[in-house]
């Protein structure tokens, strides 16, 4: 599910002049078609934090004749003094990247560019990448279904980092009449399709607060690593999301003047939540929590449908962590696994945040 997080869309129409004089260039009015840049689906657009935007292209056809989309070229500028592209491959030789998606094509991806600009490119390009940074990706693919004819979808996930306060000035450059190039979709044949719409997120980039504590696992046999903690906005929306380290603590950046829920989940246990987290200054520390053990099918309720689980393998060794019968995670299904069920039984979740 998509989460909207203090970002307002704005769509702009946008009226194309005819990419040539052929009429076999253009597309009637039966065939519509949009770039969509989404609000924000992850993360906290805040100074020092991360979160996610997705980059959708659509094409609906009304008649037939049908127009295809087999290819997409997009320039996304935005404003580098206020976000950078978290890279996606992590290899700082290739530059930064973002991630190229599945959804629109359906078939192997193929993939002609991939890049971000944080100076004017030495390759053509729109006019808006010479006093911008600009992320660029083309890609069609092969097999699948073919030209897309009737259908919206991502091509691409964005990573963005936030670096200062301000607006991130994200956009998206169409397609001009002539040289330098901007955003185009392709069809089979290789002709422009005009883009009818976009639509983009103001998203602003604000300071960050930091929500701070502990989280212990019931009985652990390891260390307390890895409990996922994630605070949500009303509307249960993610803002931000983290896992402990093995002491048990966690550190959340959040935007400030906002009253967040936190939450602490792992496998195998019952959720632990902190609610009404007011964050006004540079840290709130929640204090610690501990998550009670033996919720070994995921519906945050010890039953007996979890201890009839947990019997069902007792006695079992060299398990995987990831394991719900084997509580404390010590690689083997025994009484002390057991013990964690039944002494919660009949407990459910989110449980106070309480030591």
């Amino acid at each position: 599910m998509k989460h909207r997080v203090l970002a307002m869309t704005v769509t702009l129409l946008v009226a194309l002049l005819p990419l040539a004089s052929n009429p076999a260039y253009a597309d009637g009015p039966n065939t519509y078609t949009s770039i969509i840049v989404s609000d924000i689906t992850s993360g906290a657009p805040v100074v020092g934090s991360t979160f996610t935007t997705d980059v959708h292209v659509s094409v609906m056809n009304n008649a037939t004749p049908e127009t295809g989309v087999m290819g997409v070229e997009l320039w996304i500028p935005f404003d580098s003094a206020v976000v950078a592209v978290d890279d996606a491959d992590d290899n700082p030789a290739n530059g930064d990247q973002v991630e190229i998606v599945n959804g629109f094509f359906d078939g192997s991806l193929v993939v002609g560019a991939n890049e971000t600009f944080y100076a004017a490119p030495a390759i053509p390009h729109p006019p808006e990448c010479d006093t911008a940074a600009c992320v660029h990706i083309a890609v069609s693919h092969t097999g699948g279904s073919g030209p897309v004819t009737n259908s919206s979808g991502p091509v691409a996930t964005i990573t963005w980092a936030g670096i200062a306060t301000g607006a991130a000035g994200i956009s998206v450059a169409i397609v001009g009449t002539g040289v330098p190039p901007g955003s185009v979709l392709s069809d089979v044949n290789g002709q422009p399709i005009p883009i009818n719409s976009i639509s983009v997120p103001t998203i602003n980039i604000l300071d960050a607060g930091i929500i701070q504590g502990t989280v212990l696992r019931q009985g652990t046999m390891t260390d307390h690593a890895g409990v996922d903690v994630v605070a949500l906005a009303i509307g249960n929306a993610v803002i931000a999301a983290t896992t402990t380290a093995a002491d048990g603590t966690f550190s959340l950046p959040v935007p400030l003047g906002a009253t967040y829920t936190v939450q602490a989940d792992y496998n195998g246990y019952l959720k632990s939540q902190k609610s009404s987290v007011y964050v006004v200054g540079a840290t709130v520390n929640i204090g610690s929590t501990t998550i009670r053990g033996g919720d070994t099918n995921g519906d945050n309720c010890v039953n007996i449908l979890d201890i009839v689980s947990i019997i069902g393998k007792f006695g079992m060794s060299g398990l995987a962590t990831t394991d719900p019968e084997d509580i404390n995670d010590d690689g083997t299904i025994n009484i002390l696994d057991l013990t964690l069920g039944a002494g919660n039984f009949g407990s459910c979740g989110p449980t106070a945040w309480a030591p």
